[in-house]
């Protein structure tokens, strides 16, 4: 006992690794907390598991037993639109119980066991981006980057990354992506965000930030080029004459939409088309709008349901986050979130929020608001003042989650 205080007191990946230990479990402790309150308040007698996993949780459910199956007459939505990754390794994970284990039990377990190794990674990342920037490390003794775990577990829609969805499993290639890419482990980081893309489509999107990564890791190698006086386009050619000139910067971009590859060669084979999981959506919604224009201006001016209508203004707010990011020079983290938006923006503001937050990047930009960005654009110094306000902020999301998490076990149109 006295060696495991010890090795608390001194390692700090150690220490890191219980803290966020005991706030995951804490939080979901208090989702076990809510399914009594919502039994109660509703007049029902359902299980934590039957509430967690709503929706798509049960399609995932079908094909971790079933696999990928054809549309039947009554059900035309095939599953064909749900990426891999995720149902692979929940079967692996039965597998190892001999398939004895409830399927939501084993999903839960993943996407608990994913996001817990996201929130370590990412923690790690802010850690290793402050002794980049500040040349000395953060003051890991006053749990520096804890509050990150605490929005990734907490935060409103978080709930997502508890149940059978793949926004977990999702988050936590995207952070691997990012903190290996900080580490100019550039094949790691390929590889990452092929798993992303095997997960879900936009996946394929970190590409883009990959080339922005090697681009910005070029030019602080390459001090001789000076934007001011060579001007962008010629930084940007003496890029790419390099990059062509680097194999394994070009493997590296070319393992990103690796996984959807993989997919897409599998569907070919399966139903003969590779495109169906984009074709199937049809099945979803019928509905069509100019793409992201006309679709953002028929959510935020009302014209079709009220619950589109705050999705739309949902995305407003996460453009805007977006944009302060860049600000912030969250260069690819900042386009891969605008990039992953836009995609399914393309047809509809439909389950955004979901995306937005399964994006991960979004808890960067909220992080940097609640510290150091934000206490420098209120000038704020008093220690005492900023406890305060990031207190209330935390309060708040706090109070929000549990909301969502109601309308989340009754099944709430609003969280489509």
């Amino acid at each position: 006992m006295n060696t495991l205080i010890e090795k608390y007191k001194k390692n700090s990946n150690f220490r890191l690794a219980v803290q966020l230990l005991f706030i995951l479990v804490l939080s979901r402790v208090v989702m076990l907390i809510m399914v009594p309150v919502y039994n109660g308040i509703m007049g029902t007698n359902r299980s934590f598991s039957f509430l967690m996993n709503e929706w798509d949780a049960k399609r995932y459910q079908f094909m971790v037993d079933n696999g990928y199956t054809f549309p039947l007459d009554t059900d035309p939505q095939a599953n064909w639109a749900f990426f891999p990754m995720y149902v692979i390794v929940c079967q692996f994970v039965k597998l190892l119980t001999f398939w004895k284990a409830d399927t939501y039990w084993v999903g839960m377990f993943v996407s608990n066991v994913c996001i817990y190794i996201a929130a370590y990674f990412g923690i790690k990342w802010l850690r290793d981006r402050y002794e980049i920037n500040n040349g000395t490390q953060p003051d890991i003794n006053n749990n520096y980057g804890i509050l990150l775990g605490i929005l990734m577990f907490m935060a409103p829609y978080s709930f997502y990354c508890a149940s059978v969805y793949t926004e977990a499993m999702f988050i936590m290639f995207i952070v691997l992506f990012f903190y290996f890419s900080q580490k100019k482990q550039w094949l790691i980081a390929g590889l990452m965000s092929a798993f992303a893309s095997a997960t879900r489509i936009v996946g394929c999107t970190l590409v883009f930030a990959l080339i922005i990564e090697l681009y910005l890791d070029y030019k602080n190698k390459n001090t001789v080029i000076d934007s001011k006086k060579a001007g962008i386009w010629q930084n940007v050619r003496d890029f790419v004459v390099h990059f062509i000139k680097t194999p394994k910067e070009i493997l590296s971009v070319m393992l990103c939409p690796l996984g959807t590859f993989i997919y897409m060669t599998f569907l070919r084979f399966f139903c003969g088309d590779v495109w169906a999981f984009m074709h199937v959506q049809i099945a979803w919604r019928e509905d069509s709008y100019f793409p992201v224009i006309g679709v953002m201006w028929k959510a935020c001016t009302g014209q079709i349901e009220p619950r589109y209508t705050y999705m739309g203004w949902f995305c407003i707010a996460a453009f805007a986050v977006y944009a302060y990011m860049i600000y912030r020079k969250y260069y690819s983290m900042a386009f891969f979130g605008i990039i992953a938006l836009l995609v399914p923006l393309t047809s509809h503001v439909m389950s955004t929020c979901r995306f937005i937050i399964g994006s991960f990047v979004i808890f960067i930009g909220a992080y940097d608001l609640m510290t150091a960005g934000g206490r420098e654009y209120l000038e704020l110094k008093n220690e005492k003042k900023i406890i305060a306000i990031d207190s209330i902020v935390l309060i708040t999301f706090f109070a929000l989650e549990l909301f969502l998490l109601f309308l989340w076990y009754n099944s709430d149109c609003w969280l489509m």
